[in-house]
C-alpha cells in the first residue's frame, strides 16, 4: 500500500442525505479551459494501447477545479459509463484520515475555549472531559491506553504507531488468530505478537499499527471509529459523501465494479469491495475509507484552513520521520516547498492522492482497472501541466 505498485461535477449533496447517497441532480464533469484540456489528453493516452485509465480524476489549483472526470466504464453489463460522482475505497489513503482522527483529539483535549470555538471541537472536548481523557499527546504510550500491554509494547508511542516506527509486527499474517468482528480480540492478537524491533529503531510498514490507532480512538471516545470519523473528521472537513466500507447509506450503485466494470470472479456477486461490504479489524483503521474526488478536494481544503486542525496539530501530521514517512502521508522536497502524498491499492483499485502545500494544488486519481502505468507517475504527468499553468 505504500508502493506505488500496489496503489491503489461538482456533487452538491443536501444536509438531509445520508453519507454516499447521491443528489438527484446530476453531477457534473469540468474540463476548464486549455489547461483542463492539457489534463483530460494525458488522461486519455493513459495505458491507451491497453484500454485506457478507467477511474476518476480530480485535479485541482489554489482551490479552482481544472478536471474532474470519469473515465472507462462502471458496469460493463450495463454499459455504465462511469460517473464524475463514483464513490472508491481510497485503501491506504485511509491512513492520513486516521491520523488527523487522532490529532482532533489531541487538539480537543488540550486547546483553550477560544481554539475549541474556532476548530469547532467544543462537543469534541466535552466528551473527552466526561469521560476523563485530559491532555493527550503524540508521544503518550500505549499502557495509558491498554495497561494490560506487556513490558515490549508498554513504551511505544502513538506517534510511533502513525509514523511506522513501533517495531509491533507489521500485520496481518496467516498465524494471526483473532475475531475480526471484534475489537478486544483484534487487540489482544497485536499485543500478543513478538515485537520486529525496538521502537522507534526500524522503519516497517504496518497496517496493524494503524489499526491499532482506531482501536485506540473507541477506547478513548466510546464511539465507533467510523461514527467519531463521521462526526469530527468528513463533516467539519466539509466531505459530503465521505463514509466507510460498510456504513449506513452508502450507495453501493455508485461503486465502480472492477477490472473495467466486469466485477469480482474469485468472490461473491454481492462483493462491492475487496474484502466485502462491512468494515472489520483487518482493515479499519488502515483502509476504508470510501468517498469521491469532490470530498478529496475538500479534505485538501479543510487542512488548509485553520477549522479542523491547530498549526501545532498540522505541524505533526507533516512532520517526516525515517523514510521521510510522517503520519499517513509521504513527504518528498520538491521545486518551490514540500509534496504530501499518498498511494492505496486493493483488489481491482489503485488510488494515489497528491498535495503541493505552496503551491496550492491537489491531485485524486482512483481506478478499477490493472494500470500499466505508475499511478504515481500518472500524477506527476498532471502535475507537470498545472505547474506550467500557474
Amino acid at each position: 500500500m505504500r508502493s506505488a505498485c500496489v496503489l491503489a461535477g461538482c456533487l452538491a449533496v443536501i444536509a438531509s442525505l445520508a453519507p454516499g447517497q447521491s443528489n438527484p441532480a446530476k453531477a457534473t464533469e469540468v474540463v476548464r479551459g486549455e489547461v483542463g484540456k492539457d489534463l483530460d489528453r494525458v488522461m486519455l493516452d493513459v495505458d491507451e494501447s491497453a484500454g485506457g485509465f478507467c477511474g476518476v480524476v480530480l485535479v485541482a489549483s489554489k482551490g479552482e477545479t481544472l478536471l474532474k472526470k470519469g473515465y472507462g466504464v462502471a458496469d460493463a453489463a450495463g454499459k455504465k459509463p462511469m460517473p464524475v460522482d463514483a464513490l472508491y475505497d481510497w485503501a491506504s489513503v485511509t491512513k492520513q484520515f486516521t491520523a488527523a482522527a487522532m490529532l482532533r483529539l489531541i487538539d480537543a483535549s488540550r486547546a483553550s475555549d477560544s481554539a475549541l470555538k474556532e476548530l469547532d471541537a467544543r462537543k469534541l472536548a466535552e466528551l473527552l472531559k466526561k469521560r476523563k481523557w485530559k491532555k493527550l499527546d503524540l508521544d503518550d504510550p500505549l499502557s495509558r491506553f491498554f495497561p494490560e500491554a506487556p513490558a515490549d509494547k508498554k513504551s511505544v508511542t502513538l506517534r510511533q504507531l502513525l509514523n511506522h516506527t513501533s517495531g509491533i509486527e507489521a500485520g496481518f499474517k496467516n498465524e494471526w488468530k483473532f475475531d475480526s468482528r471484534s475489537r478486544d480480540s483484534f487487540v489482544a492478537c497485536v499485543l500478543s505478537r513478538p515485537m520486529d524491533s525496538k521502537p522507534g529503531e526500524k522503519w516497517d510498514y504496518s497496517n496493524s499499527g494503524y489499526a491499532l490507532v482506531a482501536a485506540i480512538i473507541e477506547t478513548i471516545t466510546g464511539m465507533t471509529f467510523e461514527k467519531f470519523c463521521a462526526e469530527h473528521v468528513f463533516a467539519p472537513a466539509g466531505m459530503k459523501d465521505a463514509t466507510m466500507i460498510g456504513a449506513p447509506g452508502l450507495e453501493l450503485s455508485r461503486v465502480p465494479k472492477i477490472d473495467r466494470g466486469t466485477g469480482f470472479v474469485d468472490r461473491s456477486a454481492s462483493f462491492a469491495f475487496a474484502y466485502g461490504n462491512e468494515l472489520n479489524w483487518g482493515y479499519r483503521g488502515c483502509g476504508g475509507v470510501v468517498a469521491s474526488t469532490e470530498d478529496m478536494l475538500a479534505w485538501d481544503r479543510a487542512l488548509r484552513g485553520k477549522k479542523l486542525l491547530s498549526k501545532d496539530a498540522l505541524e505533526d501530521l507533516y512532520l517526516p520521520g525515517l523514510k521521510d514517512y510522517a503520519l499517513g502521508w509521504e513527504i518528498k522536497k520538491v521545486s518551490g516547498g514540500m509534496c504530501v502524498e499518498h498511494s492505496g491499492g486493493v483488489l481491482g483499485v489503485a488510488t494515489f492522492y497528491l498535495r503541493h502545500l505552496e503551491k496550492d494544488y491537489v491531485v485524486a486519481l482512483a481506478s478499477s482497472c490493472d494500470l500499466k502505468t505508475h499511478p504515481e507517475e500518472i500524477a506527476n504527468r498532471l502535475v507537470r501541466i498545472v505547474e506550467k499553468s500557474q
